[in-house]
């Protein structure tokens, strides 16, 4: 409690060091304030002795009107001399403990105006610093008769200061916030005593309170509070993570260890001014906390194919994020799973609806007897992003259109249920719709498979799957192509109808399809043998203004057994036989019998010459060939009439 009173006076060159040791610590954690002179002017409030009219027991006067209590029992007056001041929590030659009780005498009677009180307060200092060899009785004399009250003041000051100096204070603050966002914000002071150690302070300060990321009560985001007392607060914001932050600020606390202190070149005492130094503490808190806030999803789709083909397999693109509203979070949601925050998970439904005969019209609401090609989920686990939907095969032509949904059934509770908003998709955007022409199923069948020639042979065209609601209806060509020497091999292609030799292209029929149904051509008279194809094609249904066609350009020129037709080679041509009649065993009449028996002979007599002549020639070739006489042949040969040859 008490030090020597040389222990305030080190050789100049250490305590010039000592100084600036201490200077740059406590500047550096205590704040020490920047040297400042004063200059003594005179006696304060106290007693002076009248045993010898100059000792002197209380407070001196400074030429800045404050005060001061003499640190250095023995030493020369302050009176008179300059002084350089000092502030920090380590600037006298004292213990921690020491340094802290002077500070809380300067702070509670150095500035007092009652002559017992500062009398007092000198002797309790001096007690402190060091007496210079004599007594407390001693140094109290000076109040002359008031000594007792002045000793035993004294004394209740060194017990008062020994269990109420404090050798620091600090702040600290707690913000504390429930799943509904609401919480308590509680400063609390903390002061180290001599005696005692750390305590926390009683509610007996106030501090201002400011909050970022929440409100109190009123609304304002500032407040004064006692130390030890909690408020109300609400947490603020539209992030799913709520981070409420508060900083707490005391000034003028009368704690601490730091004193403001004087030294003189002129070597009279140091001198502690009155009134200590204010102490001031701040600190700040901060606490994240989910937000309880919900949010409302959104999705903005693009279907995979705008125009497509029957038996196409089509996805839905789904981009995910909130739509921002009073009263909702400005991002997803979040759940917390065993310490980690998670987002919240949700599952978007798409249904593909249609086919649709027209074109879709945008619309809130859906049809209620919208037909529904298929439904498929996908579970988001990840919050925003762009993910793909399972796909769905158009079956036939027309318009399809894909409608989203999400639903918080199908969140759990412990993941965040409660804090989803459901999203139902409107109705028709074009961004979800796909187009699928209706490319009808044609099929020919030629009317015969084989045919003479000079038959005539048409062709049915059989339609399926053709829009219903074609103006005009749709024109398909069928081409007969032959004929072939040879049969064109089935399944083999001719090429595009405009690119097939001319030659081979017999006739051009076309008809007008307007519903399913059968078609049959005009029939064609073929008359060339060889083997004939028919084929067909259309130019589709007239196009859009866009360039769509409800019914798109198709064409068939692959060979087909069903129609192919084959005319056949006439049969040859041969001589009409003349009968005759060798006997009669009878006549009808006798004109008749005679015309036959005239015939009869006429037609001997005929052969008989006829072989009389050629007989002749072969014998005139025969001797020009050998140039001699002819040899005797036997003529035992008979002729085609029963006679011999002729010489």
């Amino acid at each position: 409690m008490t030090s020597p009173t040389n222990a305030l006076r080190p050789p100049r060159r250490r305590l010039a060091l000592a100084l600036v040791l201490l200077f740059s610590v406590a500047a550096g954690f205590l704040g020490q304030a920047p040297a400042a002179a004063v200059t003594g002017t005179g006696h304060g409030v106290g007693h002076l002795w009248r045993g010898d009219g100059v000792s002197w027991l209380g407070t001196y006067r400074l030429d800045d009107g404050t005060q001061a209590f003499c640190l250095e029992a023995g030493k020369t007056s302050p009176v008179g001399n300059h002084y350089d001041t000092t502030t920090g929590g380590d600037v006298i030659g004292v213990s921690t403990d020491d340094h802290a009780r002077l500070a809380y005498i300067a702070r509670t009677w150095g500035g007092t105006t009652d002559a017992d009180t500062a009398a007092a307060g000198q002797l309790a200092v001096w007690t402190i610093t060091g007496l210079n060899g004599h007594t407390q009785r001693y140094y109290a004399g000076r109040a002359n008769e008031r000594w007792p009250i002045v000793l035993e003041r004294a004394n209740q000051m060194l017990a008062e200061a020994s269990s109420s100096a404090s050798k620091s204070v600090v702040a600290s603050i707690t913000v504390e916030l429930a799943a509904d966002g609401t919480g308590l914000v509680r400063p609390v002071l903390t002061v180290d005593r001599v005696t005692g150690g750390p305590t926390l302070l009683e509610p007996s300060h106030e501090g201002t309170v400011t909050l970022d990321g929440a409100v109190f009560a009123d609304g304002s985001t500032t407040t004064s509070v006692r130390n030890a007392e909690s408020v109300p607060v609400t947490a603020t914001g539209d992030q799913a993570r709520l981070t409420v932050r508060a900083t707490v600020r005391f000034d003028d606390l009368p704690y601490g260890r730091v004193t403001t202190v004087g030294n003189s070149p002129a070597g009279s005492q140091m001198i502690l001014f009155s009134g200590g130094v204010a102490a001031s503490a701040s600190e700040a808190a901060s606490v994240e906390q989910l937000s309880p806030l919900p949010f409302q999803p959104r999705i903005v789709t693009q279907t995979s194919d705008t125009i497509a083909e029957t038996g196409t397999t089509v996805t839905d693109q789904v981009t995910l994020d909130v739509r921002p509203g009073e009263g909702l979070l400005s991002e997803w949601g979040r759940y917390d799973d065993a310490g980690t925050w998670l987002a919240v998970p949700v599952t978007v439904r798409s249904r593909l609806l249609g086919p649709f005969l027209a074109p879709v019209v945008e619309a809130d609401d859906w049809p209620e007897d919208a037909p529904v090609v298929c439904e498929v989920a996908l579970e988001v686990l990840d919050g925003p992003g762009t993910y793909s939907t399972p796909g769905c095969d158009l079956p036939s032509g027309g318009y399809y259109t894909w409608v989203e949904t999400i639903d918080p059934a199908d969140t759990p509770v412990e993941a965040g249920r409660d804090r989803v908003g459901s999203w139902r998709s409107p109705f028709g955007t074009a961004t979800e719709t796909t187009f699928v022409p209706w490319a009808p199923s044609v099929s020919t069948t030629v009317s015969e498979a084989e045919v003479d020639p000079g038959t005539c042979v048409s062709d049915a065209l059989t339609v399926a799957d053709l829009h219903p609601d074609v103006p005009g209806g749709v024109e398909v060509e069928s081409v007969l192509v032959g004929p072939f020497d040879d049969a064109p091999e089935a399944g083999s292609d001719l090429g595009p109808i405009d690119r097939i030799d001319p030659s081979l292209v017999v006739a051009r029929e076309a008809v007008v399809v307007g519903d399913d149904g059968t078609y049959d051509t005009p029939c064609i008279t073929l008359d060339r043998p060889g083997t004939y194809v028919f084929v067909f094609s259309s130019a589709g249904s007239p196009a859009a203004e866009d360039g769509s066609q409800v019914v798109p350009a198709f064409a068939d020129t692959t060979v087909h057994r069903s129609e192919m037709t084959t005319v056949r080679q006439p049969a040859p041509t041969e001589a009409p036989v003349v009968p005759a009649r060798l006997a009669f065993t009878g006549s009808d009449g006798g004109g008749q019998a005679l015309l036959v028996a005239l015939g009869i002979v006429g037609t001997g007599v005929v052969l008989v010459a006829t072989a009389g002549v050629l007989h002749v020639r072969r014998r005139r070739r025969s001797g020009v060939a050998t140039g001699a006489a002819s040899i005797a042949r036997p003529s035992d040969r008979p002729s085609a009439l029963g006679v011999g040859d002729a010489r």
